[in-house]
């Protein structure tokens, strides 16, 4: 799958920047201007460089003139003699005398022959019969009969180094033979002596093959000459050229080729790297920075005139809106003369707006003062009186004798010291449109732990709450369904089994997020759960619930008048969500009873703040290193 690159924030915001974008838009105005600029140069830069290579070519040729005359001389000799000797031949007239004076007469050259196709002389200047025909050289003519260049180390006629240059002769389109005119190399030498201008460090004529004909007198560095393979190379390629590359010493250096005969001969010449022949080789990069400059100069234009007028006034205005987003009210001060008249107006309207909603916070904050006063007052005196109906059902237990009156009387003073524990807690707090529901429920739990436990009992009560911000309205059944639960396993705890280690654990949590919530929504779980007492010894026979199998857990529900879970469900339904109760099986203490509520959190509440990994003991709002509450000692049975 094709991968879709996206730019990073960092760079969204460097091309949101007004200077960025004023630059990217001047370089794309400047654009086509300095692309003109650039080709011209380029162009400019390339002609001199190729007037360069062609300087460099003529000097290579200017190097070996003579050597190349010398050969060019003895091509039109060989081109020049076939038909005379041919006529000679026929005629049977003296063929090596006539070759003999030419040689003399032209003192250029050391010995003339013609070679038969067998490879026998059939005529020759000295006057001397060899056979060439076992010659692997001439082979090859005669498999391709063309015009060949060489130079050998010692003729087989004169016995001294000569350059033979060797030319095809064709009678009626039919190979009659091969006319072989040979150089002596002292000529070679004695006519390339001469002052040549801008003379190369070496210079070198050679045939196509790459085998060297001749070298100028003057060229003490030889060696630093292309290997044999290389010129071969250099003379395949055909025509002339310059090259760069490294000698055989590891410098580098500058060799130009000049085809001085279509395919049969070249001129090899070589300057050092930095010699003045071939600066004119070098990259023209100055007149190439120029365009660069004046983009540059153009840009830093640009942006010192947008900061000086715009940017650093918008700058001013950007800080004055800051400081009155993070809550500083205090009047801004006007931009300077300088600034452009639009600038002025909108800095103007802003203080007008600051002004405003300043006015507007102040009496807000007011209302909202006088509101909250009247709330915390609304909950102070529910939890007076919810305390003063407490304390008139403590008076009529005083003077009441039955136990089951008693007994149902004591339930519903716990429930309502719940509820003004509740109310008190929101009256201690500062905000009541998002309260922390941690820190309030683990204040009531606490306070309900303490007032329905007897101390010194062992009994554990664990939190593990997790900071989450809930409204009035949904915290007071929150908090209700907390209570009631802790109540019921405070109450049931010292049951018919009796016992020590009493544990009741609280956990809230969110249970998902988002889209991956049951709904789409947040669901807020408040869990209860409490460890089960073991089953009292009851005589068999005695009856009541513990009639049955010995160890059978006794269901305490039908004890009880059912209104706790009457309470549970009502306040469930007040938060849209559902409770459920029932056995349960804990990792570390074994079966246990667990009340789990769950409701949905509407959007805009409920956001998660920093929390503590919860310990045993220890939830995410409990300070650190608390140690659990140790109450009555007992169990915690079915609610009800």
């Amino acid at each position: 799958m094709r991968r879709i690159l996206r730019p990073g924030p960092l760079l969204r915001d460097l091309f949101d920047r007004l200077s960025v974008r004023l630059m990217i838009l001047m370089s794309a105005a400047l654009l086509p201007l300095g692309a003109i600029a650039i080709g011209t140069t380029v162009q400019l830069s390339r002609a001199s460089e190729r007037v360069g290579e062609r300087h460099l070519v003529a000097l290579a040729a200017d190097a070996m003139a003579g050597e190349r005359a010398l050969v060019e001389s003895a091509l039109a000799s060989a081109r020049a003699l076939p038909p005379l000797v041919l006529e000679r031949l026929a005629a049977g007239e003296d063929c090596d005398g006539f070759l003999g004076s030419y040689v003399a007469r032209s003192s250029l050259y050391s010995h003339i022959t013609f070679i038969a196709p067998d490879g026998s002389t059939a005529c020759s200047s000295s006057g001397e019969r060899l056979t060439f025909g076992e010659s692997p050289a001439f082979r090859n003519l005669l498999e391709r009969p063309r015009t060949v260049i060489n130079a050998v180390p010692a003729g087989r006629a004169s016995g001294i180094p000569v350059v033979i240059v060797t030319r095809p002769v064709f009678d009626d389109r039919t190979l009659a033979g091969f006319v072989s005119v040979s150089i002596a190399q002292a000529s070679m030498d004695a006519i390339g002596r001469r002052v040549v201008e801008d003379a190369p460090t070496a210079a070198i004529l050679m045939n196509e093959l790459g085998v060297v004909i001749s070298q100028a007198n003057d060229s003490p560095r030889m060696a630093d000459m292309p290997s044999p393979e290389r010129l071969a190379e250099l003379a395949a390629e055909g025509g002339s050229a310059v090259v760069r590359e490294r000698t055989r010493e590891g410098d580098v250096a500058v060799f130009a080729v000049s085809e001085l005969i279509p395919q049969r001969l070249f001129a090899v010449a070589m300057w050092e790297d930095g010699a003045p022949e071939v600066a004119a080789l070098a990259p023209a990069r100055l007149p190439l920075l120029f365009p660069a400059a004046m983009w540059l100069a153009s840009l830093a234009v640009v942006l010192l005139s947008i900061h000086y007028l715009v940017l650093r006034h918008l700058r001013q205005i950007n800080r004055q809106v800051r400081r009155f987003a993070i809550g500083q009210r205090d009047v801004p001060a006007d931009l300077p003369a300088p600034a452009p008249v639009e600038l002025r107006e909108v800095q103007s309207t802003f203080g007008k707006m600051a002004r405003i909603i300043a006015r507007d916070e102040e009496e807000r904050e007011q209302a909202l003062h006088e509101k909250t006063v009247l709330l915390k007052e609304l909950h102070h005196r529910v939890k007076n009186n919810l305390q003063l109906i407490a304390s008139i059902i403590n008076l009529q237990l005083r003077q009441i004798d039955d136990r089951e009156a008693r007994r149902v009387l004591r339930a519903v003073q716990e429930r309502v010291l719940g509820l003004a524990t509740v109310h008190r807690a929101l009256y201690d707090e500062h905000q009541l449109d998002q309260v922390r529901a941690d820190r309030v429920m683990e204040e009531i739990l606490r306070r309900v732990a303490g007032i329905g436990s007897v101390p010194g009992s062992g009994t554990r009560l664990e939190l593990s709450l997790e900071p989450i911000l809930l409204d009035a309205d949904r915290l007071v059944p929150l908090s209700f369904v907390a209570t009631e639960a802790v109540t019921n396993a405070l109450k049931h705890g010292n049951g018919p089994g009796g016992g020590q280690g009493l544990w009741i654990g609280v956990e809230l949590a969110r249970e998902g997020t988002g889209a991956d919530a049951p709904g789409g929504k947040d669901l807020v779980v408040l869990r209860v759960r409490n460890t089960l007492p073991k089953p009292a010894p009851f005589p068999a026979g005695a009856g009541g619930a513990a009639d049955g199998p010995a160890g059978e857990q006794p269901d305490w529900d039908r004890s009880g008048d059912g209104l706790g879970s009457e309470l549970l469900e009502a306040f469930a339904m007040q938060l849209d969500g559902d409770v459920v109760s029932g056995p349960a099986e804990h990792p570390d203490h074994g079966p246990i009873w667990q009340v789990a509520l769950r409701f949905p959190l509407p959007p805009g509440l409920g956001e998660r703040t920093a929390t503590r990994p919860a310990v045993e003991g220890q939830g995410p709002s409990d300070p650190a290193g608390r140690p659990p509450m140790e109450t009555t000692s007992g169990h915690a049975a079915p609610h009800g």
